[in-house]
C-alpha cells in the first residue's frame, strides 16, 4: 500500500474530528474535490513516512514527530488556506473553519489558545495541530 492510500483521511479532518466527537467531518471535506489533489500533493512534497500517515489517520499522539510529517501538516494547512506560504496562521480563517463545528466563543477561544509562532512554518502548523488534538476533551 502507498503512503497515499494510508493518508485517506485528510489532515484537517483529524484535526476537526479530534475537535468534535459527534460531527462526522470527514464526509463534508470529501465533497470538496480538491481535498485528494492537495493530499498527493502535500504527500509528494513532505515526504511523510507510511508509519506516521497511519499515526495521522489514527489521531494517536506523536512524541516526536519528523520534520516530513510537521511538513505535511504544513502543506495541507497552506492547500486550505489556514496558514500562508511563510507560517503565518490566518485566524480569520481559522475561525470561521471552527466556528462551522462549535458554538463561535468555543472556537475563538480555541482559535486563540492554538495560534502559535514556532521557529518555521513547518513547527508552527504541527503545534497548532497538537493543540487542537489536545483539547478535544475540553471542548465536548
Amino acid at each position: 500500500m502507498t503512503s497515499f492510500q494510508f493518508v485517506n483521511v485528510s489532515i484537517l479532518a483529524i484535526v476537526l474530528l479530534c475537535l468534535v466527537s459527534r460531527v462526522h467531518l470527514q464526509d463534508d471535506l470529501t465533497k470538496l474535490p480538491e481535498i485528494d489533489g492537495y493530499k498527493l500533493h502535500c504527500i509528494e512534497a513532505s515526504g511523510i513516512t507510511e508509519a506516521s500517515a497511519k499515526k495521522l489517520r489514527s489521531g494517536d499522539k506523536m512524541l516526536s514527530p519528523d520534520q516530513a510529517t510537521k511538513c505535511y501538516v504544513q502543506c495541507f494547512f497552506s492547500k486550505l488556506r489556514l496558514m500562508d506560504e511563510k507560517g503565518v496562521v490566518q485566524k480569520d480563517k481559522v475561525l470561521a473553519f471552527l466556528t462551522k463545528m462549535m458554538a463561535e466563543d468555543k472556537a475563538k477561544k480555541l482559535a486563540d489558545k492554538c495560534d502559535f509562532r514556532r521557529t518555521n512554518p513547518c513547527d508552527t502548523a504541527y503545534a497548532m495541530f497538537d493543540c487542537y488534538q489536545e483539547n478535544k476533551a475540553k471542548l465536548l
